[in-house]
């Protein structure tokens, strides 16, 4: 009996079995589309409100914002570590995080969170939370555009085009007639310029951890890698700052939903990567400025010891759901011509 030839393997047909994570590949790859990533971001954005608050109250509970941002920031790495240990998946792209051997400052979106609690804690109470804010959108704004300009998300370099430019400027406008009525005086101008380039700081901690996800090809994996830089950064900051006895404790909250603002911060987080994957860095933070504002008129309707909303408010938030629109313009034509960073 002659030898049976041998098998040839089906051009046609892959032998490699699909991974775990190709759920997170492909939507980190923009099946989830141009929609349903704005809505991502806009869930991202909502619960940045949420955490706001749940952080506030931590604050006050324990004494500092920077003893609350490393409670929350360090009960979310323990849930993702977790998380890790029981999924495979989530070790498999951390090691092939590892194996990739990403420059250094591609890590840095999880101390840019950090910068942001404490330069927040820092700039607000001299510039009042309305000034702040309207300083800090600008510049979210000019740096989406430059994040996407030079490329440091993972969508690559994208044009600066009339609808991104229209819409940072109607994120502006927004936000400054969402805090109309409400005033600063004698502010320093070196505080300004701070200001502008904390909110440059969160379009390019977006840009980055984009940039991570795409790596990592999971979600999980890059919000533990992006977490524990940023549980390390705060617990320098609080070293320091206790060692110079500036660091004040006045006990443990009693009100368990204060604790929660780790687990909002994974929202966040995760929902920043996915959608700045799809629809760049700029329409990102846009989107998630706009479920910011939108749940925060919620929350201060709700909550008894928040400030009512205004018709100003409820104005400002309709012209930010313009400024997403107009962003998304040319998002299309955007993506078809950027190129390689």
């Amino acid at each position: 009996m002659s030898p049976s030839p041998p098998r040839t393997p089906n051009p046609g047909v892959s032998r490699t079995a699909p991974t775990d994570d190709t759920h997170d590949r492909r939507l980190l790859s923009g099946v989830v589309g141009q929609a349903g990533a704005v809505a991502v971001a806009v869930t991202g954005g909502a619960a940045s409100a949420a955490q706001a608050l749940v952080n506030g109250r931590l604050a006050t509970g324990l004494g500092t914002p920077v003893t609350a941002a490393l409670v929350s920031n360090g009960l979310a790495t323990v849930l993702l570590l977790v998380i890790a240990l029981a999924s495979p998946a989530v070790r498999t792209s951390l090691r092939r995080v590892a194996r990739e051997r990403l420059p250094w400052w591609a890590y840095l979106g999880g101390v840019l969170g950090a910068a942001s609690v404490a330069g927040t804690a820092l700039a607000a109470p001299i510039l009042g939370v309305a000034l702040f804010t309207v300083v800090s959108v600008c510049g979210t704004g000019v740096g989406g555009l430059a994040a996407d300009r030079v490329g440091l998300g993972s969508s690559g370099r994208l044009p600066v085009s009339t609808g991104r430019v229209a819409g940072a400027a109607l994120a502006v406008v927004a936000m400054a007639v969402a805090q109309i009525g409400h005033s600063a005086a004698h502010v320093a101008l070196a505080v300004v310029v701070f200001v502008l380039v904390l909110g440059m700081g969160r379009s390019v901690q977006a840009a980055l951890n984009a940039r991570l996800a795409t790596v990592a090809r999971n979600v999980g994996a890059a919000s533990l890698v992006n977490a524990t830089v940023g549980t390390t950064a705060l617990g320098l900051a609080a070293g320091v700052l206790a060692t110079v006895g500036a660091l004040p404790f006045a006990g443990w909250p009693a009100t368990w939903w204060a604790y929660l603002g780790g687990v909002l911060a994974l929202v966040v987080t995760g929902a920043n990567m996915i959608a700045a994957r799809s629809i760049g860095v700029l329409r990102t933070v846009l989107a998630a400025l706009c479920g910011q504002l939108v749940c925060g008129i919620a929350l201060d309707a709700l909550v008894p010891s928040e400030p009512m909303p205004t018709g100003w408010l409820l104005l400002g938030s309709a012209l930010m759901v313009l400024a997403v629109t107009v962003s998304g313009v040319t998002a299309a034509r955007d993506k078809q011509t950027s190129v390689g960073p």
